[in-house]
Order: structure tokens, then sequence, then C-alpha cells
């Protein structure tokens, strides 16, 4: 089968529909089900390993600091909804052209809105963050509710990465059930366990001790729970912030001012670390160093930082009645969103106790050894083989 796939996404720093995509497409290109894989990158097509190759390039770039004017001004358009509608329209007129080339293709869009095209399609709904938490999005990209509609009246089928997700798409849309599959997302074989030899090298480069910190790591902006987890580390006894600093990684998101204001304040008073943007290359020793891994996230179609932690065998708190709690089952500790005493509790607790944290660590890592993204493009392939006659 062919398949031509959305890959506007892979645009460093790569969110978690970024990571999505480069997997799935590295996945999907080494399967003997699939004779050619076509990529879309907004404005050109391109071959699987081009685009990927074009990610890569892209990510070197960032870290040398080439890119903060596209940075800067892709902020200054999220702020716009005239710029994300110009943008679709010229990115649906240059598919347009093209897709007359791809016919029998199976057309897939990781990134939840379809564009025009003629054959089979497949879309995957991430999350409904913009319809359940809109002030939690900029206001240029919420018009990106109005167009879902269409999206899941046109698709062929639908896929989601969570069950959470699935039944909430039959439940506010009235999908039907047949049509909307939840394939859970993988893991990358380098997050696995490390020695602290093995970490020393990239750990140093961060001033940071193996076993020496408590980890969150996502891009820093309000729906990410950070005011929740500020707040709880203010009651986690100060001995303890001293010993297990708490370290913030991510790159930066939206709305985050009074959030990057109190994390400069705080680290000169609370024991916080704040390193920003961490390379790829560089996450699995930054997860692996790690005494415990802390998400409490509000909402999320998946939560991959967590798997990913898990799969490190680090212990990881996050959040109850989520995406994450879903995959994870009884493998992490859950506390209740926005509530941080609650949270402090189970930081100090998990610090405090070493048989705790064993227990956690080496049953998030057997959980996380059933997820892997081979086995996320096999069941994506078995969506759009359906599609086919």
């Amino acid at each position: 089968m062919n398949i031509l796939l959305g890959t506007e996404s892979l645009k460093p720093p790569l969110t978690g529909i970024g990571n999505y995509t480069q997997f799935l497409l590295k996945n999907i290109g080494q399967s003997d089900q699939v004779s050619s894989v076509k990529c879309f990158s907004g404005f050109e097509f391109l071959s699987g390993q081009t685009a990927l190759e074009q990610c890569q390039t892209q990510s070197q770039r960032m870290i040398k600091g080439g890119t903060g004017f596209k940075k800067n001004l892709r902020e200054l358009l999220r702020k716009t909804t005239l710029a994300y509608q110009v943008r679709a329209q010229i990115q649906n007129h240059y598919f347009g052209k093209g897709a007359e080339e791809h016919k029998g293709f199976v057309y897939h869009e990781p990134n939840f809105i379809l564009k025009p095209y003629a054959g089979p399609c497949v879309a995957t709904i991430h999350d409904l963050a913009l319809v359940r938490y809109p002030e939690y999005h900029p206001a240029g990209i919420r018009w990106l509710a109005k167009q879902l509609p269409n999206t899941l009246a046109r698709a062929d089928a639908l896929i989601t990465p969570s069950e959470v997700i699935r039944q909430e798409l039959i439940a506010d849309y009235g999908v039907a059930p047949d049509r909307v599959h939840s394939i859970h997302l993988g893991v990358e074989p380098e997050f696995q366990p490390r020695t602290a030899q093995q970490t020393q090298s990239v750990l140093q480069n961060y001033a940071l001790e193996h076993g020496r910190y408590v980890l969150f790591l996502a891009s820093l902006e309000p729906r990410k729970g950070i005011d929740t987890l500020l707040d709880a580390w203010c009651l986690v006894p100060e001995s303890i912030r001293c010993h297990w600093p708490l370290v913030l990684a991510g790159a930066s998101g939206w709305n985050n001012q009074h959030l990057c204001q109190r994390i400069q304040a705080m680290q000169h008073t609370h024991g916080i670390r704040h390193i920003h943007f961490v390379p790829q290359a560089d996450l699995p020793y930054l997860y692996a160093g790690a005494q415990l891994f802390v998400y409490p996230s509000i909402y999320e179609g998946f939560g991959l930082p967590v798997l990913e932690a898990m799969s490190s065998s680090v212990p990881v708190i996050s959040t109850a009645r989520t995406s994450m709690a879903e995959f994870a089952r009884d493998s992490i500790a859950l506390v209740e969103s926005g509530q941080p005493e609650e949270l402090g509790a189970c930081i100090q607790l998990l610090l405090e106790d070493s048989e705790q944290r064993q227990h956690y660590a080496l049953a998030g890592l057997a959980r996380a050894q059933r997820f892997s993204w081979q086995h996320c493009a096999q069941q994506t392939i078995e969506v759009y083989r359906q599609l086919l006659p």
C-alpha cells in the first residue's frame, strides 16, 4: 500500500504531535506492507526519508541557536486567528496541486485537520483540549476547534492515542464507535535504565548528579499543571528540596510569562533548576538519572513523557483519571488534579521511602515493555488496510 502522511508538525522543537509523527513515519516506512511513504511538509511533497532528514537538520540548528527568529515569528503568529487561516489556505492550495499525483494513496493526517483529498482518509485526534480547555490555548489556534467537525465527518477512519479520547469523541460528537480506533503510542528503545556511570557524561553538562534530582519534562505552559507542582514543591520539607532539587526541562510554551517569573524567583529560594530545551539525544540520560519523575498535567491525549520515564525505570507520579492513568494503570503513583497538598505528600513519601520507589520503578519498567512504536505502527497500518478494496 502507498501512504501519504502530513508532516507539518516535524518542526523542532518537536511537540507531542511532532514526536508521534516522527516515530510513526520511521516505523511505517520500515514495514514490508507499505510500498511507499510520501510526506506533505506544508508546502511540498517529500519522501519519508527526506522529511526525517530535514527534521534532524533543523533540530541540529536549534541546538546551535540558529532558529530564534523563526521561533519568535511562530509565537507571534500563534496569537492571531487570521494567520492560521491564511496558512491553512496556502497549505491546502499546495496540497491540492500535488494530491492528483498521489491517487490511490491512503492519506493520514497526524495533526487533527484533514486537507481536501479524494481518496481514503485517516485523521489522528490526539485530544479535545481545544474544546474542553480553550483557555489553555492561544486565541489564534482556537479556530481549529471549528474545523474539527468537518474532519470527523470526512474521515474514513479516526485514530486516538487513548481510550479516554476515543470515548470523548463518541460522547461529544456522536462518532460511530467502529470508526474510531484507540492506538496507544510507543517508546523508543533509547529510553532504558542506565547506571550513574552511563549518565555521567550527559548529566555533567547540566550540573546534575545521578539519582539526586526530581524531574519534570514538558512544554512550560499552564495546562501541564506546573503551578500545582510549584505549590506542592513549597510544601515539601526544605531538607528534601536541598537534597533532591526539582529540575524543570522543556521548550517554552504558551502564556507562561507569569510561570517563568515564578520559576526564576523560586530558583533562588526553593531548590529549583530550570534547564529549558533539552536535545532529543540527551533526554534518555536525563530521565534515567532522575530519582523521581513528576507529571501533574491536567489533560493529555496520551502523556508520552510518563511512558518514557517508566521505560527508564524511574518511579512516576501523575494525574488520576487521565490517559496517563489509563495506560500506566497501577504501575505509577496517581494524585488528583490540582491538589498540591496531595502531590506534595506523594513526592515526599516516594523520596523518603526507597521501597516504594523501587516498587514503582520496577512496575513501571515492566508495564512500559508492552509499548513500542513498531506495535503502534502495525496497528495503524491495519487501519489503513481496512480502507483499501
